[in-house]
């Protein structure tokens, strides 16, 4: 076998910790490795106080000599030379901790920062198509509408629902009131003062917001309308097609 690539291996070498008789081992990285052997044979020797402790010292060199004061550490190992140790978290077979809900993300807190982590790496999917669920805003809606409507003329539209408690001519009255004129009602736009407020039987109904064709000179005018509609529309904005 040739020689492996220094960059893919922790290189330990004259290990004689304990009774460690002063071999050579490289051991990959990213890969999960599994020490065994008869008791007595080195193996913590080897994982505890020769792996582990080189790993968490040059961690720990790393801060300042006021932290390193207040940490505890492991007496320096037996060897010749290593190189590529990374940092270490050690897992002993004892369980400080008597609870049924302890695990190795709780014990060491790394859960904590799983969280911070999964929060900014981790995406959403919808159950029921499938398709990516992201935290869109005006612009990348812009683009997104753009790209797959490009020169078609499309209603910006935020929804209303109708509370339990209230009528739609309660509804409709403070819509009018903001200047709104139009609606889209079971796909048909409708104005909005010849609409008979007791007829509608639905419990959502589509405000139009703007009719605009999506080309470049309508950009900043698409990108108003689309916030506006998202402020009145709790966060939801609606698009539709229109000849």
């Amino acid at each position: 076998m040739g020689k492996p690539a220094e960059n893919g291996f922790i290189r330990l070498r004259g290990l004689r910790q304990n009774n460690l008789k002063g071999f050579d081992l490289d051991l990959p990285l990213g890969q999960l490795i599994v020490v065994t052997g008869l008791s007595g044979a080195g193996k913590s020797s080897l994982v505890f106080e020769t792996l582990h402790a080189e790993g968490q010292r040059r961690y720990v060199e790393t801060f300042s000599p006021y932290t390193r004061q207040f940490l505890e550490l492991l007496d320096r190992p037996k060897l010749d030379g290593v190189s590529n140790i990374r940092p270490s978290i050690a897992i002993q077979q004892s369980n400080p901790v008597k609870t049924s809900r302890s695990t190795v993300g709780t014990m060491t807190e790394l859960t904590d920062f799983f969280k911070v982590w999964f929060c900014h790496v981790a995406q959403l999917f919808d159950p029921a198509t499938g398709k990516l669920v992201e935290d869109d805003n005006a612009h990348n809606i812009w683009q997104k509408t753009e790209r797959d409507h490009q020169s078609k003329t499309l209603l910006v539209t935020f929804p209303v629902e109708r509370p339990k408690l209230l009528s739609w001519e309660e509804i409709l009255q403070p819509i009018k009131a903001q200047g709104y004129t139009r609606l889209l009602l079971h796909g048909v736009i409708r104005r909005v003062q010849f609409i008979d407020a007791s007829q509608l039987d639905q419990s959502q109904i589509f405000i139009i917001q703007d009719r605009l064709k999506i080309i470049s000179p309508n950009r900043h005018r698409f990108i108003d309308s689309v916030q506006t509609a998202l402020h009145y529309g709790q966060g939801k904005v609606r698009i539709f097609e229109t000849s």
